[in-house]
């Protein structure tokens, strides 16, 4: 009776504890939302209380202004928002977009020949440049969704859904022989939507900052997609120890190459995740039109659109360096005799290397006191470095050569020589270590500087006002530029080698540096309020402060 009484106390606390725990359970996700809903409103409530002690000061100011302008007649009141945006959420999502665009650099050439025996350079060529194509009109329409809904979150959303489809493509185009070169033509493709959203973030900063803040703010983010862009080819590294070979989880093969899809879908995921959670969309650099309302007098004029082309024209010089980048596998191999997979690793370090310098500057541009540094000096600065590797990436008559072609023994490296073109016996090498110096040092410096200032003086230049548009077209101007420069220069370095394709770009950023400092006194940001009788065009005529 004793051992009875036992159990059935034993099972009586059992199920006491197995209720309570039950209980607590479903209490937990019963009150968890409820707690999640309340600490959501009172942060709204919070925010809401902030803007209008916001919008109460500017009353106040503008009456101040008002008052005090009053006896010399002045019609115009300055305004000004006092607020900063444009935070670290939109800094790492512009990293995971700078990941998507360069991590398969390296390696896509190698994937694509091991796989499909039939693929050509020109076929490459044409698929790096349609994935720069789809980049390109993703981005104005991106940027006129964001317009006219004023919303960045469902564009980027839109964005990173079909990047993330086009990842898994990616990763399983192996299965589809003999149409592997199409299925991947096709999933590059779509990742190019991912970069078509380059438009939406980059305006997304530029009206979430006050002009104050402007460089500060467009540099943290930068320094976000350049860190993704140069890091891309490390991410990639750290895949190379599975091999070509891998290994199978059921029919998938997991090797170096489907291991940066399947992580790139991943991370496609988690930025849908990241723009749903943390980015919120305060745009205080834009003056609203209930912030117009309330001062009748208030004048917002145009823009000069001559320094904003010559802007889009940097973005274009700089995005069509990124052809060289993803050139950098063919043209080493050929250089320097590599295999694909130490075209993967050294081609990946080095791109590393130029992160830590791209990462350096922007990092001195958003926190000490380069930021304060004339805007066109830096500019100007970005477009030497540009010049000076150019100069030196050319195959100088004065540079060790020719190139090795297979069959031959290479005294200085001690390789079977792998350029197969017809160039090779007249083109001479870049010497490893000065290519070492440009590829890393040179590169990564010039970037920062042109991609943060021209970003910068864009937002600047058009002035407190919507961008979406304007931003989009800037970056379908780069995404556009990838896909000519693509094109003819796979094509060139198919007929002879990177020599006419180095000196294209040095064409180009020369006549950048003359554009700029022919344009020098115009490349400032916009005057909200202008001198006394000076005329300044707006939307409706010409507008005069007395």
């Amino acid at each position: 009776m004793d051992i009875d009484a036992r159990i059935k106390a034993y099972k009586f606390v059992a199920y006491s504890a197995v209720t309570f725990s039950v209980v607590a359970v479903v209490s937990v996700f019963i009150t968890l939302p409820m707690v999640y809903n309340y600490v959501n409103n009172v942060k709204k409530q919070i925010h809401t209380d902030v803007n209008f002690c916001k919008v109460s000061a500017r009353d106040i100011w503008s009456e101040v202004h008002l008052i005090k302008d009053a006896p010399s007649n002045n019609t115009r009141i300055a305004r000004q928002a006092y607020s900063t945006g444009g935070g670290g959420g939109g800094a790492f999502l512009l990293l995971l977009t700078g990941l998507q665009m360069s991590i398969y650099f390296t390696s896509t050439w190698q994937y694509l020949s091991e796989n499909d025996e039939t693929v050509t350079v020109d076929f490459f060529g044409v698929l790096l440049a349609l994935q720069a194509l789809s980049s390109a009109f993703a981005n104005p329409l991106f940027g006129y969704w964001n317009q006219v809904s004023s919303s960045t979150r469902k564009p980027v959303f839109c964005a990173c859904a079909i990047a993330g489809f086009g990842n898994v493509l990616y990763g399983l185009a192996y299965l589809a022989p003999p149409f592997v070169k199409w299925v991947m033509l096709f999933s590059r493709i779509l990742t190019g939507f991912s970069p078509g959203a380059l438009g939406v973030l980059r305006s997304f900063i530029g009206t979430a900052s006050t002009q104050e803040d402007r460089m500060k703010a467009v540099s943290i983010t930068n320094a976000g997609f350049t860190a993704g862009f140069f890091l891309g080819p490390t991410f990639q590294i750290c895949f190379i120890p599975l091999g070509k070979e891998g290994f199978y989880i059921g029919p998938f093969l997991i090797n170096m190459y489907t291991s940066a899809a399947i992580f790139m879908s991943i991370a496609s995921v988690f930025s849908i995740l990241l723009t749903y959670f943390c980015l919120e969309e305060n745009y205080v650099g834009i003056i609203s039109k209930e912030e117009k309302s309330q001062d009748p007098y208030f004048v917002l004029p145009k823009f000069d659109r001559l320094p904003v082309l010559l802007l889009f024209y940097m973005w274009w010089l700089m995005c069509g360096v990124v052809c060289v980048e993803s050139m950098a596998a063919p043209v080493t191999i050929a250089m320097y005799n590599w295999s694909r997979e130490d075209a993967v690793l050294y081609n990946g370090i080095i791109q590393t290397l130029s992160c830590v310098f791209t990462f350096i500057v922007n990092f001195s541009l958003a926190s000490t006191k380069l930021k304060t540094i004339d805007n066109r000096l830096l500019l100007l600065s970005g477009l030497v470095f540009f010049e000076i590797f150019f100069i030196f990436h050319m195959p100088l008559p004065f540079y060790p050569g020719p190139l090795d072609r297979p069959g031959t023994l290479n005294s200085s490296i001690s390789e079977i020589g792998r350029c197969e073109f017809d160039w090779c016996d007249s083109t001479p090498r870049v010497p490893l270590p000065l290519y070492l110096v440009i590829c890393s040092a040179i590169i990564g410096l010039g970037f920062p500087l042109i991609s943060s200032t021209s970003s910068s003086l864009l937002s600047q230049i058009i002035g407190p006002r919507k961008q979406g548009t304007v931003q989009g077209f800037f970056a379908f101007t780069g995404a556009f530029s990838q896909f000519v420069v693509s094109l003819f220069s796979t094509r060139l370095f198919e007929l002879s080698g990177y020599k006419w394709i180095m000196v294209y770009h040095w064409s180009i950023v020369t006549i950048a540096i003359i554009s700029t400092l022919l344009l020098w006194r115009r490349l400032v940001p916009l005057k909200i309020t202008p001198s006394h009788g000076e005329a300044t065009r707006y939307k409706l005529g010409t507008f005069y402060r007395m």
